[in-house]
């Protein structure tokens, strides 16, 4: 399983805790991109796009407390913030459309994955670090490609997706835990 060529993924890690945590982070980061790119319709048109890069930090509360409060004035820690490098027209033409294939080097976006809090998460609940990991790194990169769970319909769409996705992966559905 590879992912697309032109597709550059940056992994980098800002709390140390995750290195020890999750020694393979970089591996479970590339398996979630590679189920994204196969199994998507957004993921299958990445594949045409000749650079567009990806960014994820694994990143502490402190961090992301920070950049919820200034990006969505909420003063508390989350397990996955996601910036859209692309617009909604962007992600339309590029993604879903295939109309245009850029030939300059564009930004999918950047995701924020908070330690503490994912841990917390998967401990509560029972599950693997690893599979929690990959469930909430999934969430993230369905956010970059436009993907949101503001209603009931979006969030069960988001949602089939995630779990489509992970039962691939082998992890079994969060959503029925």
């Amino acid at each position: 399983m590879s992912r697309p060529s032109g597709l550059i993924l940056g992994v980098s890690v800002n709390c140390d805790q995750w290195k020890s945590a999750l020694p393979n982070y970089q591996k479970y980061c590339n398996q979630c991109v590679v189920q994204i790119t196969q199994h998507t319709l957004e993921g299958r048109f990445l594949c045409n796009i000749p650079h567009i890069e990806l960014s994820i930090v694994l990143c502490d509360d402190a961090l992301i407390r920070e950049l919820n409060h200034d990006y969505r004035s909420k003063d508390k820690s989350t397990n996955v913030l996601s910036f859209q490098g692309l617009d909604d027209q962007e992600i339309d033409l590029y993604l879903r459309t295939n109309q245009i294939i850029p030939d300059h080097p564009l930004s999918l976006g950047e995701i924020f994955i908070a330690y503490e809090t994912m841990r917390n998460e998967a401990d509560k609940s029972g599950v693997k670090f690893s599979d929690h990991f990959q469930h909430i790194a999934i969430h993230g990169i369905l956010h970059v490609l436009g993907y949101d769970h503001m209603d009931d319909e979006e969030a069960q769409v988001m949602e089939e997706i995630e779990t489509r996705l992970l039962k691939k992966l082998g992890i079994d559905d969060p959503y029925n835990a």
